[in-house]
């Protein structure tokens, strides 16, 4: 508006100034060239025309301007910036037009829960700082492709395109959280509500979408800060993913996350020479959750840095118990996650924990992914020279799947490669994994980096690694992740198994 007001005034002043100056000057030029009272005529007539042709121009062009300046008002909400619902409506149609649809789409309504108790509270301003908060959180939640609209007063649209039904659970939990999170700036005890339409089962334009996202959020506003979708089993699925992810943090929190130990035997003696530390994780309602899904669980929730912490206290505890630590056990692996190493708040967690813990740092190896050690190589190389002031070691674990780069080992000093189980699996039948199994062992050799072979499951892969040169194993085949009395009562047996005869 002010930009409206002001090319308005320029205008004014202009027309001003162009009119005082056709008073004064064209009387006199049509004077000066007229040399008949016809000619004269003509002149003053043909001055007039003129004025009346600009004077038009003008006011067509202010008018322009501000039809476009009303355009665009009504299309923007000006409190967020995001679209209006009509434009939101008009996209939304235009998005799923196509017969032939390859893209998942979602449409997503976010609603704050008492937003008038909440609004009286804040007061005018802080509400509205509130709200465009909101649309930066619904905007910058994840790298998806999104149109976004504030819809009511306290009521957000968003349609996102998904690459799949695992990704939509994803987003739809990351985007509750960020909501949620942006809310709490403002009030401790603010929440917002979720509903959730899909493209195709739950309608095929924005109109049949945005009711039945309405639906699902008119449900979820009965229980407040959940999230419903439309189609009743999900929502069940979604229910049970939150009550698993409390539970989660339930455990984390009374510390009944357990630890067990998957033997690393040295393949030239047979001796247990390293332990790899597992987390696990038994529930009195859900079982035995596998650690893929509470792992994957903790990550996306923002709490595998507690997680960690968690495994590597009681891991240390158990060892300093056993007495095994420095005496059979010289070298103790523990997961690193690609979450945590590129986060630096956990980066400083593990340093702080490691300068209390100088005895235990001494035997620990951490291991983390090769696609987390490529994903910023300077920036990875720094946190492992960081980290290795406490005297730890550093391992790439499922070395191979990922994009591999043998030039990061002369930036990344690393002591360890582990190759990952694929490999080790497929060597028996497979010449080519045979031969990519044989050539990362021998270049490991050449760089002076330890190679531990992973998911060793039979006697004749025993034999091919240790015919490599290879220098530790582990797997099912010499011993199963296990606690540590049960693995002081099995070590024996363990280490005969471990020697292959190969004469």
């Amino acid at each position: 508006m002010k930009k409206t007001n002001y090319y308005a005034l320029k205008l004014a002043f202009t027309y001003f100034f162009f009119a005082t100056l056709w008073i004064l000057f064209s009387d006199r030029l049509v004077t000066a060239l007229a040399t008949n009272l016809e000619m004269h005529e003509l002149g003053q007539a043909f001055k007039g025309h003129f004025f009346v042709v600009v004077t038009s121009m003008m006011l067509w062009s202010l008018a322009r301007r501000n039809h476009l300046a009303l355009e665009r008002a009504s299309d923007i909400d000006s409190v967020t910036g995001l679209h209006s619902p009509s434009v939101f409506m008009r996209h939304v149609d235009t998005l799923l037009a196509p017969q032939e649809q390859q893209t998942s789409y979602v449409l997503v309504i976010i609603d704050i829960d008492g937003f008038t108790s909440l609004t009286n509270k804040l007061g005018f301003e802080r509400t509205n700082h509130l709200l465009s908060d909101m649309a930066h959180a619904i905007e910058e939640s994840t790298l998806f492709d999104k149109l976004t609209s504030r819809i009511h007063a306290d009521r957000f649209a968003c349609l996102v395109a998904l690459d799949g039904a695992s990704d939509m659970a994803l987003y739809i939990d990351r985007l509750h959280r960020e909501c949620h999170r942006h809310l709490q700036r403002y009030e401790q005890q603010a929440t917002c509500s979720i509903g959730v339409a899909l493209f195709g089962p739950d309608g095929d334009d924005a109109a049949t979408l945005m009711t039945a996202a309405t639906r699902a959020l008119n449900e979820a506003k009965k229980r407040k800060n959940t999230v419903t979708y439309h189609d009743i089993h999900l929502t069940e699925q979604a229910q049970k993913r939150r009550q698993l992810v409390s539970a989660l943090r339930v455990a984390i929190n009374n510390k009944e996350i357990e630890v067990v130990f998957q033997p690393q035997y040295r393949l030239t003696s047979g001796e247990l020479s390293g332990l790899e530390v597992l987390a696990r994780w038994t529930h009195e309602t859900y079982g035995v959750v596998p650690p893929s899904t509470f792992i994957t669980l903790a990550e996306e929730q923002g709490f595998c840095e507690e997680l960690t912490a968690l495994v590597l206290e009681k891991a240390a505890n158990q060892l300093r118990d056993s007495d095994l630590l420095g005496t059979v056990i010289q070298r103790v692996s523990v997961n690193i996650s690609a979450v945590e190493f590129n986060s630096q708040s956990a980066i400083r967690r593990i340093d702080d924990y490691l300068k209390l813990n100088p005895e235990f740092a001494r035997y620990l190896c951490l291991e983390i992914t090769e696609t987390a050690a490529l994903d910023d190589i300077l920036e990875c190389a720094r946190v492992v020279d960081t980290l290795k002031r406490h005297g730890v070691a550093f391992s790439i674990d499922d070395f191979g799947v990922g994009y591999t780069s043998l030039g990061m080992f002369n930036r990344i000093n690393v002591d360890e490669i582990k190759i990952d189980r694929s490999f080790i699996h497929s060597m028996e039948t497979d010449s080519r994994a045979k031969a990519i199994t044989a050539g990362i062992i021998d270049i490991a050799k050449r760089l002076e980096i330890n190679v531990v072979a992973e998911g060793v499951e039979t006697a004749t892969q025993l034999a091919l690694l240790k015919s490599f040169g290879c220098e530790y194993v582990q797997g099912y085949y010499l011993g199963y992740p296990s606690t540590l009395s049960e693995l002081k009562v099995a070590m024996p047996v363990r280490k005969v198994n471990a020697n292959i005869d190969n004469s």
